[in-house]
């Protein structure tokens, strides 16, 4: 039996960042990718070609002892388990659910069901179920470091989001950032709830801090412009405007954007770090140079600034060595 359901990344569209979420989220589901792998490596080596994979004889040899044994909740956990860590999402879902009728407070299938239904786009039959997870695990002594708790904090918050419920999304995201104060996504969707709210000053302190922590964060730089925009704040639209056309890499549009921006904001330290990027990127060090020096200059610890403003100064540095040895 196959599934139709297409492989989609473990963040949902909207918010596809490079702060990578545990594509397991069970932990026992960790212990069987690392054997999975280990015997899918040997499969793909020495199988004969057409021979099944591990993954189909494994799934195979679980619905059997179901079939065998269908009262044994450990045998219907475990096709569970396969069927979600395979994206076969909707066929996860239907082995928690009778599972769920005998064990209706079993962690592991109210986990699984409730990440099942993030992936298939059901945000409202989601919250239910990973919300019992949370009550539970936030109550742990080690909650405060819990990443598994932090991302089903996240994806409570993410599908209140979904249903346009935006004052509950906050909470929970919140939760999420305590937990991970560094989570770009969390910061993302927490910018995205308080732009649902009307509360664009909020919004864009978070989408600020999405970018901190992941530089290239496009959606949260668009998230910039729409409340950049409704606080009628040109200056910094133009930045927004042009660190998206920077994450695209059309450095072109990027430098007029940022040129407005600087000029509007000449004191505004992402917009001449951006400007400096850009210059950067179209390998006119000695204009970069130039703004990121005004860059340190105006915040002398900015981090990134110093770091962007060495990494041209040593391209620079290199340039003139090979001219002078020419």
């Amino acid at each position: 039996m196959t599934s139709t359901n297409q492989p989609i990344s473990e963040k949902s569209a909207v918010s596809t960042r490079t702060i990578q979420r545990a594509i397991i989220v069970v932990g026992v589901l960790l212990i069987l990718v690392l054997t999975a792998f280990s015997a899918y490596y040997y499969w793909d080596r020495f199988a004969p070609r057409g021979a099944a994979s591990p993954t189909e004889i494994a799934i195979q040899e679980a619905i059997q002892a179901v079939k065998e044994d269908p009262q044994n909740p450990d045998l219907r956990l475990n096709l569970a388990r396969l069927y979600y860590e395979n994206r076969m999402y909707d066929l996860a879902l239907e082995q928690t659910q009778q599972l769920l009728q005998v064990a209706p407070d079993s962690q592991e299938a109210l986990l699984i069901a409730g990440m099942s239904h993030v992936r298939l786009g059901h945000a409202a039959e989601a919250i239910p179920l990973l919300q019992k997870v949370i009550d539970v695990r936030k109550e742990s002594a080690t909650a405060k470091s819990d990443m598994i708790l932090e991302m089903l904090y996240y994806f409570v918050g993410e599908s209140y989001i979904k249903k346009g419920e935006f004052a509950e999304a906050i909470a929970p995201l919140q939760e999420a950032m305590t937990i991970m104060p560094t989570d770009a996504d969390a910061a993302y969707q927490l910018g995205l709830a308080y732009q649902g709210l009307g509360k664009h000053e909020d919004a864009v302190e978070q989408f600020h801090a999405a970018v901190r922590f992941v530089p290239d964060f496009s959606e949260a730089y668009e998230g910039m412009i729409t409340s950049y925009k409704a606080l009628h704040r040109p200056g910094y639209t133009e930045y927004a405007e042009g660190m998206l056309s920077f994450t695209k890499k059309d450095y072109q549009t990027a430098e007029a954007h940022l040129l407005k921006a600087v000029d509007a904001l000449p004191q505004f330290v992402p917009a001449l770090l951006g400007l400096g990027l850009t210059y950067e990127k179209m390998s006119d060090y000695a204009a970069a140079q130039d703004i990121l020096q005004k860059a340190v200059s105006t915040d002398p610890h900015d981090l990134a600034s110093r770091q962007a403003l060495g990494r041209v100064q040593a391209s620079l540095k290199a340039m003139q060595t090979q001219e002078q040895s020419q």
